[in-house]
């Protein structure tokens, strides 16, 4: 009995002792591995690294040059080269990239910078690959060498779009390198197409992989920059809205012959005495809310013409209009306007052709009824016999003047003592496409470009400064740390 009795002792001991290692362990696995107040337990963030933008410059200057050396005239674009290059190069620093190819030989390339917010929306940063043509014999240099000269790179795509997705990419780079973490994702999106409308670009992502930017509440791209008044002041100039296209083919028809007996009339002097008509033709001035703020705003920065205070308003006087419409752009801001640009005949210089076409480039103003515009143009014509035909239209829109984005701009512009102006462009990005998705999309490329190089965009001698192709890259890094801040600890407990 003894016996027993102690080997009752020992298993009831060795039970006691299970229960308790059990009750240990089990207490151990439900404790919290990091509290919010248990810093012992989390490793702090590193500091981030400083940026050293002279090699971030350089670097850039490198794969600027490269990529202009990739010819993505459009037609026909064969932008896919161009973005497999970007890919890899967001590859190279770890960032995640993706190419698709929406037809043989055009490309379309995104990346995504991870943030640590998990309720923010992110940021995306958009541009594109392809470029309009140029003819050598006009350059000062060839226009796909990308040589630098007195201190600029030279090249087709420089200033659109190349150069703005270069800022793009490398700010990006910057703050992966550097170990900055945003409370944000920015996504970097560059599309073909651009030039031609975007169906194979941006309308084709945003119809086939809009997954990719499912979560951003803002939108990057070209359509504004920093602007120096001639009394020294400067400003940011934001694009919030855009003149939708309205391109139109006319054409007109005759009985075909030897030019050396001309009738009365033939399809060529028909599309003529059209775009003649066309030409006198001047639209209705009607201004805009982004048009009238604009001007307001460049009144107070000018310290006048007092007009500008109310251009709807001084615009009844016609001294004054004559004189403001004398300046193409503002022409162009405050009524549509049709430009024949393409002009379609005999191939030969003796013969009367069947049929004559020309291509108008129209831009409408925001809320215009492209179906009413081109009734109208038929009266202006005054020949039923042409024939009118719609080669690209959209519904315009426009993004709120106040934003997070906004807010993180006028910062920005702050920081270096400049006004904040909010405006809309004369011509169309493919920002259209994404603010149909609900994004609010700015135009704004943070670079300041002399009046001469600007003239070289869709124009000849086309170039960006190097020295603002890096102070375009600081601002960049600047506005997604702005924009990407991560809140108070305190802020961040309340979501």
């Amino acid at each position: 009995m003894r016996r027993g009795a102690r080997q009752m002792t020992r298993l009831r001991a060795a039970a006691a002792g299970l229960a308790l290692a059990l009750a240990a362990t089990f207490s151990i696995a439900m404790r919290p591995v990091a509290r919010a107040d248990d810093r012992q337990l989390v490793d702090p963030a590193p500091r981030p690294k400083a940026i050293d933008y002279g090699r971030l410059t350089q670097e850039a200057t490198a794969l600027l040059q490269t990529y202009i050396r990739l010819d993505t005239t459009n037609p026909p674009g064969d932008e896919l080269e161009a973005a497999r290059m970007l890919k890899q190069k967001f590859l190279a620093d770890g960032i995640p990239a993706t190419v698709w190819e929406p037809a043989p030989g055009r490309g379309v390339v995104a990346a995504r910078l991870h943030g640590s917010g998990r309720h923010q929306k992110a940021i995306v940063l958009l541009s594109h690959m392809d470029v309009v043509p140029a003819n050598p014999k006009e350059w000062q240099v060839p226009p796909f060498a990308a040589q630098i000269k007195d201190g600029d790179i030279w090249g087709r795509g420089a200033l659109d779009d190349k150069g703005p997705g270069v800022i793009e990419l490398m700010a990006m780079l910057a703050i992966k390198r550097a170990g900055i973490l945003l409370d944000r994702d920015v996504v970097f999106i560059a599309t073909g197409d651009e030039e031609e409308g975007g169906k194979l670009g941006a309308g084709w992502m945003v119809d086939h992989h809009a997954d990719v930017f499912a979560d951003a509440g803002a939108l990057l791209n070209e359509g504004g920059g920093i602007d120096t008044r001639p009394n020294g002041r400067r400003y940011f100039d934001i694009s919030l809205s855009e003149k939708t296209p309205l391109w139109l083919r006319l054409t007109a028809t005759g009985d075909a012959g030897h030019a050396a007996v001309p009738p009365a009339a033939t399809a060529v002097t028909r599309l003529i005495r059209a775009l003649g008509q066309i030409a006198a033709y001047q639209p209705p001035m009607r201004i805009v809310a982004p048009v009238r703020d604009y001007f307001r705003a460049i009144g107070e920065l000018d310290g006048g013409p007092p007009q500008f205070a109310n251009l709807a308003v001084a615009l009844r006087d016609p001294d004054f209009a004559k004189k403001f419409v004398a300046v193409p752009r503002q022409n162009a801001l405050v009524r549509d306007t049709f430009t024949p640009t393409v002009l379609t005949g005999s191939p030969k210089t003796n013969i009367i052709p069947a049929s004559a076409s020309a291509e108008i480039d129209g831009r409408l103003l925001p809320g215009e009824d492209p179906q009413a515009i081109v009734a109208g143009l038929r009266k202006v014509i005054g020949d039923p016999g042409i024939k009118v035909d719609v080669t690209l239209n959209f519904p315009a829109e426009s993004s709120p003047r106040k934003s997070a984005m906004m807010t993180a701009l006028g910062q920005l512009a702050d920081s270096e003592h400049c006004a904040l102006i909010p405006s809309m462009i004369a011509g169309f990005t493919d920002s259209h496409y994404f603010r149909q998705k609900g994004i609010d999309c700015y135009g704004f490329v943070p670079i300041e470009v002399p009046a001469a190089a600007l003239r070289g965009v869709h124009g000849i001698n086309e170039r960006i400064p190097v020295k603002e192709l890096g102070a375009g890259i600081r601002r960049m890094v600047a506005l997604l740390e702005i924009i990407g801040r991560r809140p108070p600890r305190a802020a961040r407990g309340k979501r």
